[in-house]
């Protein structure tokens, strides 16, 4: 277990060697401190240290923890060492602690020199029904912004009444991306990249693999890897939040590589870049994951980091679930696993799955995607045939189409003996629903890394085409079959309050998810709230680039009106889109009448979805106790300059509110309340 070290609290620890503060040491902890996944007597604590720069295989220092902020008693005072093959990363898993407890802690290097001192807390008792409060976070681009939108959180969190203080910060993936820069933004007035105070753009330096003679675009080494991660915890206000509270952090495709799937991307096997991938993620990204508590059922999948060396292979011996189980992608995908649990009292089970790392391809096959920036159809699609290609095999009660329609043409279905195109593939998938029917807390909570959500776009005004096309295949509209036996096991089995918090739509949602969206009477199951990105490009202003092959579609998710300066004014008319329909879209966009825009309204489109606001940056509050669930969304402007101490200002606060509901009810999503602007037809109104 590289970097990994086990202590445990003590009442009788005696007196805390001291810090020794000093304006010249050869040691320093650039990245700063961070904890993770509390349980009720058990944290994990992490940091890097760096020496004067001299080859030496080891650092010691020692951690120390106490109740008291100045360190005056501890409970911990414990030596551990920094080694080079970890990159001087440490990860100390403290048990022992009291439930429902703050604690201050410390790292000191050799000479004294200590660390910034972090806060963190324990969960409660098990029997308690103590209330949660979650922060949730996700994509952020070093280059698309600064991270000033958790120096919002903690002035917020500082000035919050004591019952809604901050527990936890959920950070559901994409923290790095694997791309050092982009050439996505236009130099055109309109859309523009984050600028230092001194007027240069915020960039990742370039990484370590790249040369002059060779350019390397994409993170493949572990030195890469660690590259973008030392980069990114060199943000202020990244470093602050880590400090501040603990996290608990699953992982998405950018910690890899754009839309990876297994040891894939597309159909190119990346075997030894995941393990790569992995190994950093490990080093930097603090979980408990050996030593995660077991779940509801009694299982604990979670396994720390093995390193190990593997050949890349083709796609092949396939299960039924499309998992590859070709040796080298099966030692990748194993080098580590992050699928756990976290309990929280009597009130709630966060369960963390994995939708990466053991789903299959899509349901839109690679052979039907573009080679535009990024790979998606080229306009929305039928969900019928999405539904069709992401069954394989399996479709039609076992006898699949020989064509699918695609682009307004009859195409040879590619997945005509695939298997099924699995989300979470067939292990995992037992693991989550055994969760959920041994849960006992009031809450069961997913923290999914891709919504659950149907975006369905309506490209009715094209003959032929659907009042719901699916483009994000990517998500879980890609992998509609799997996504109803869930929706329809937690109906079936009676699975009250369940809840799913998500990221990676760069635009905050609100909405229900249905047991069947393609049935005539869909039944709520769960509601969803997807938070939106940190500082990585808005969902409309990164999809009209994306489509800009199709005019007529590329104002429906952003308009640009040139004004009489040099600025432009962007529109967010995917919002409009998205709850009211393509004519309502097309009027924003022509006319500006709001007045047209809500007449021409169709009822029909997207009628789960209660919130859209994709030209939003910032986060999402979920405040759980035993009767309720209040979300806030938090906006804040494009974070393209640092606003420092004071923090970015707020845009707009939108909450809803979800009762607890019984086996025999559905959930209800109360009317949205807000403060601030509110987003432009971004809110349904009945």
């Amino acid at each position: 277990m590289g970097g990994c070290f086990a202590a445990t609290a003590s009442l009788d620890v005696g007196e805390l060697i001291a810090a020794t503060p000093r304006t010249q040491s050869i040691y320093a902890f650039p990245q700063g401190v961070a904890s993770a996944d509390p349980q009720a007597d058990a944290i994990m604590f992490w940091t890097r240290i760096v020496g004067d720069g001299a080859a030496v295989p080891r650092i010691a220092l020692r951690l120390q923890i106490s109740t008291d902020a100045q360190f005056r008693g501890g409970v911990v005072d414990s030596e551990i060492a920094a080694k080079v093959e970890d990159d001087f990363t440490v990860r100390v898993f403290v048990d022992g602690l009291k439930p429902d407890t703050r604690y201050h802690y410390r790292f000191l290097a050799s000479d004294g020199t200590p660390s910034r001192v972090g806060r963190t807390r324990t969960a409660p008792a098990p029997g308690a029904k103590t209330p949660l409060n979650i922060a949730v976070f996700s994509c952020q681009h070093y280059s698309d912004g600064f991270f000033s939108t958790y120096r919002r959180l903690l002035l917020d969190d500082a000035a919050a009444p004591a019952n809604q203080k901050l527990d936890v910060i959920l950070h559901l993936g994409d923290f790095i991306y694997e791309f050092p820069e982009v050439d996505l933004y236009q130099a055109d007035g309109s859309l523009v990249r984050a600028l230092n105070p001194d007027g240069s753009q915020r960039l990742v330096p370039p990484l370590p693999s790249s040369t002059a003679e060779k350019p390397v675009r994409l993170a493949e080494t572990v030195e890469d890897f660690r590259h973008l991660y030392r980069t990114y915890l060199t943000d202020p206000d990244l470093q602050d939040a880590r400090a501040a509270h603990p996290f608990v952090y699953v992982w998405d495709d950018h910690e890899l590589v754009n839309d990876c799937w297994q040891g894939f991307v597309l159909k190119k096997s990346i075997h030894q870049r995941r393990i790569n991938a992995n190994q950093a993620w490990f080093e930097f990204m603090p979980a408990a994951l050996t030593r995660a508590a077991a779940g509801p059922a009694g299982q604990n999948p979670a396994k720390d980091f093995v390193p190990t060396k593997v050949n890349d292979g083709p796609i092949a011996d396939l299960d039924d679930h499309y998992l590859v189980r070709e040796p080298g992608n099966l030692s990748a995908i194993r080098s580590v696993t992050v699928i756990r649990s976290l309990r929280w009292g009597a009130l709630a089970d966060l369960m963390l799955p994995d939708q990466r790392s053991y789903r299959g391809e899509r349901g839109v096959d690679s052979s039907l995607l573009t080679g535009s920036l990024a790979p998606y159809p080229l306009w929305p699609m039928h969900p019928q045939t999405v539904e069709t290609l992401n069954a394989g095999r399996f479709a039609n009660n076992g006898k699949p189409p020989e064509t699918v329609e695609y682009e307004g043409r009859q195409l040879p279905n590619p997945r005509k003996q695939a298997p099924l195109g699995s989300m979470l593939g067939r292990e995992q998938k037992e693991w989550l629903k055994k969760s959920l029917t041994a849960s006992t807390a009031t809450w069961k909570i997913l923290g999914n890394s891709t919504p659950l959500l149907r975006f369905g776009l309506d490209v009715s005004f094209r003959p032929g085409e659907p009042e719901a096309g699916l483009l994000w295949t990517d998500s879980w509209d890609g992998y509609p079959v799997e996504r109803k036996e869930l929706m329809s096991f937690i109906r079936d089995e009676g699975i009250a309050n369940v809840v799913s918090l998500a990221g990676d739509r760069h635009a905050h949602f609100a909405g229900l998810i249905f047991d069947d969206f393609e049935a005539k009477q869909p039944r709520p199951i769960i509601p969803e709230f997807a938070g939106a990105s940190t500082s990585a490009g808005c969902r409309a202003k990164v999809h009209s680039l994306e489509i800009q092959h199709d005019p007529e579609l590329t104002p429906l998710f952003l308009s640009i009106k040139k004004t009489g300066t040099d600025e432009a004014l962007m529109i967010p008319t995917l919002n409009a889109w998205l709850l009211h329909g393509g004519a309502s879209a097309k009027a924003l966009h022509e006319t500006g009448n709001a007045d047209t825009v809500r007449k021409l309204a169709n009822p029909r489109i997207n009628p789960h979805l209660y919130y859209a606001d994709t030209d939003a940056y910032g986060y999402l509050i979920a405040r759980f106790t035993a009767e309720r669930l209040e979300t806030e969304f938090v906006t804040i402007p494009e974070p393209l300059l640092d606003p420092g101490a004071q923090g970015p200002k707020v845009l707009r606060r939108v909450r809803y509110t979800v009762n607890r509901w019984s086996s025999k009810e559905e959930p209800k999503l109360s009317k949205a309340e807000i403060s601030g602007e509110p987003p432009l037809f971004g809110i349904r109104e009945s």
